[in-house]
């Protein structure tokens, strides 16, 4: 499936009903959630997310953070001879919208790419999956590979946080044990080859 697709489908299905903020946009808006930042630190924080699959260029960076400024989604102030961006109660009351709306995108996608996946030839599929996760191996050493989008660390929530673990420490059980069985099963079959 082409990127242009995805990326069609998932704007068409999120941004456009919230007054045209494009995925661009949206991202800025989430770097400046968390404090003021400069242009080019905002290009920097996306080149190093987006490694080797979208390279963000200033020609875009710059012209959205206008577009969000125009709107009063974000002001504007100058030091250090730098203008550092910053969120505007508009634009806090659009982020958190956005982030409402974004629980059915993430269901959507989930299925969409779970239907995939469930469909492509098991060679092709296996091929896949250990390439996508022997390029991971380090990346996910403190935090399960099954959601590498989630900073337990910022959930202030504790009694919300251990139940998050004990579910995820259960999935993993179960995904261990099922690797185990399945481990057993090959070294038996190649164990009774060599008899």
């Amino acid at each position: 499936m082409s990127t242009e697709l995805t990326s069609t489908m998932f704007r068409a299905n999120l941004f456009r009903r919230i007054g045209g903020v494009s995925p661009i946009q949206f991202l800025i808006l989430l770097q400046l959630n968390k404090e003021p930042k400069y242009g080019y630190e905002i290009l920097k924080i996306l080149k190093e997310q987006f490694n080797g699959v979208w390279e963000p260029k200033t020609g875009t960076i710059y012209p959205a953070l206008r577009r969000l400024e125009e709107r009063g989604f974000v002001t504007t102030e100058v030091k250090e001879n730098r203008e550092f961006y910053s969120l505007t109660e508009k634009g806090r009351y659009l982020l958190k919208d956005i982030i409402k709306r974004l629980e059915s995108d993430f269901e959507f996608a989930d299925k969409y790419y779970r239907f995939i996946l469930k469909s492509l030839p098991p060679f092709i599929k296996m091929k896949y999956m250990i390439k996508w996760m022997s390029n991971r191996i380090d990346e996910y050493a403190d935090l399960p590979p099954l959601f590498p989008h989630l900073f337990l660390d910022k959930i202030e929530d504790e009694e919300l946080k251990m139940e998050f673990l004990k579910l995820i420490q259960k999935i993993m059980q179960n995904r261990l044990g099922a690797i185990e069985k399945e481990i057993k099963k090959l070294e038996s079959k190649k164990k009774t080859r060599k008899e």
